[in-house]
């Protein structure tokens, strides 16, 4: 049937990443723990900082850990596997450093007699960096990694656990902002859709204060009421200021994409500065080697054309979400 060819090794490599003592060959010993005391008296790790309704009205709760939470060591080792699955360039992290934070979603379900069980979701991970050229003890959190497993995604779920993340340092007075690293696409779509809806209940995001450009006012009111960052916030900006234009108006929409090919071409005009500075100070010989890699005006013109186009699109996906939700 396979002409000769033998089968990869698949299970060594997996147990490598397994945590310990946490998985078995033998479908009898593993069916076995389904029923034993273990797996069925199984309570969450952790302070339960949620609870909510999926949109398919299923129960869920939010528990929140850190490395020294009683049981989490043990439950983490088994949980962080699934990231190598579902991550790109995914890596586990050092538990045994105390700025870790963790947010983890579990499914509640009844059964007969009145007890529950716990099912896992998925869950956030946060690393509380210190804010430097802060007053002292002030943090700026930054959500590393956040997985929803793929039987409870397109529920809702993910942006009940980012809201819970927010709302639980909304009150938190040493953190200056909350940021994120090395986004996927999936999670700048999702945190984009999580902050428009946020940012639209917020006073300094109405349409006249919007419709002005972006403002100081606006970065300061979504870092107090949201912790944004205040490169999410103008992001956001453009997202909510794009709903309240009208795109039949052939001028107000020249103004934002003004507007917004200004923000995009700030690189751009950083780059010039500098090339006026190397020109005074280069012999011609060595400016033009340092000019290989600058780009022109019209392939600059090109890319921002295409850039704003990029994002329009995004915004107007996003906008299409906050409409349906």
């Amino acid at each position: 049937k396979t002409d000769g060819v033998s089968p990869d090794d698949v299970v060594t490599p997996i147990v490598k990443i397994l945590g310990p003592e946490s998985f078995t060959e033998s479908k009898d010993e593993f069916i076995k723990y389904l029923t034993s005391p273990a797996e069925t008296s199984f309570r969450p790790p952790g302070e339960m900082v949620h609870s909510f309704k999926s949109s398919a009205d299923k129960t869920f709760e939010v528990y929140k850990c850190d490395e020294s939470t009683t049981g989490f060591r043990s439950y983490h080792e088994r949980l962080q596997f699934w990231l190598m699955f579902y991550i790109d360039a995914a890596s586990f992290i050092d538990i045994d450093d105390d700025s870790w934070r963790f947010f983890l979603l579990f499914k509640k379900d009844g059964v007969e007699g009145g007890e529950y069980n716990y099912s896992i979701a998925g869950y956030m991970t946060v690393y509380e960096y210190y804010a430097y050229g802060r007053s002292k003890n002030m943090k700026r959190p930054r959500i590393s990694q956040m997985l929803v497993l793929p039987p409870y995604q397109k529920q809702g779920l993910g942006a009940n656990l980012l809201n819970t993340l927010y709302r639980n340092y909304l009150g938190d007075s040493s953190v200056v902002d909350i940021t994120v690293e090395d986004p996927s696409d999936n999670f700048v779509r999702l945190r984009d859709f999580v902050d428009t809806q946020n940012c639209l209940k917020i006073a300094s995001y109405s349409k006249e204060k919007v419709m002005c450009g972006f403002s100081d006012e606006m970065a300061a009111a979504a870092a107090k009421e949201l912790k944004l960052c205040k490169k999410q916030a103008r992001r956001v900006y453009e997202i909510i200021r794009l709903h309240y234009t009208n795109r039949s108006d052939p001028q107000l929409f020249k103004e934002y994409r003004v507007d917004v090919k200004r923000r995009l071409n700030a690189p751009y005009q950083r780059e010039q500065i500098q090339l006026e500075k190397l020109k005074r100070a280069l012999k011609p010989e060595e400016l033009a080697a340092a000019m290989i890699n600058v780009t022109d005006r019209d392939q600059r013109l090109e890319l921002l054309e295409k850039q704003f186009t990029e994002l329009e699109s995004h915004y107007k996906k996003v906008l299409e979400k906050v409409a349906a939700a």
